[in-house]
């Protein structure tokens, strides 16, 4: 019986350990840049950098929102800065709005309507919100910081490739 019991010890210990087959993570670069739309900055807006890799999932997305002038600093949901060695989708969004204009009382929702209005070079298409439908993309190199996404609402028709 105790031969039995250390048989089966050994046998979970050997399945236990690291088969050598593990995936080796992709590499992490700082990625910042500016976010066109139709030529003029696009501010306030959320980008989110979707990595294309097998076998591994949205822990490498990477998130930032614009500034005034549309300039962006991505960081991993990992928690690292810039994004995943890949090509991304990108999807944009509309950012949060600011901490007055967030509650559903009357007085909140007045606010958010005026921020939406003032905000410039909107709506963001739809197509861009959307993973599935996207057709921006960017592949992210380890020797490269700077990107200028550069989205047009004529590309946002088109469907993806």
């Amino acid at each position: 019986m105790r031969r039995w019991v250390g048989c089966v010890l050994l046998g979970l210990t050997v399945l236990s350990l690291p088969s050598g087959c593990g995936r080796t993570p992709p590499q992490v670069v700082e990625v910042e840049g500016v976010l066109y739309l139709d030529d003029q900055p696009l501010p306030f807006a959320q980008i989110e950098f979707m990595p294309e890799l097998k076998h591994f999932g949205a822990e490498y997305n990477s998130m930032a929102v614009t500034d005034a002038q549309g300039r962006f600093k991505l960081e991993c949901s990992n928690g690292q800065p810039g994004a995943a060695v890949a090509t991304h989708r990108v999807v944009i969004t509309e950012g949060p709005p600011p901490e007055g204009a967030r509650g559903m009382d009357e007085r909140s929702q007045t606010r958010l309507a005026e921020y939406m209005a003032n905000l410039s070079n909107r709506p963001i298409p739809e197509n861009f919100g959307n993973y599935s439908r996207t057709p921006a993309r960017v592949e992210v190199k380890p020797d490269q910081k700077h990107y200028e996404v550069r989205l047009t609402r004529e590309t946002s028709r088109k469907e993806p490739e």
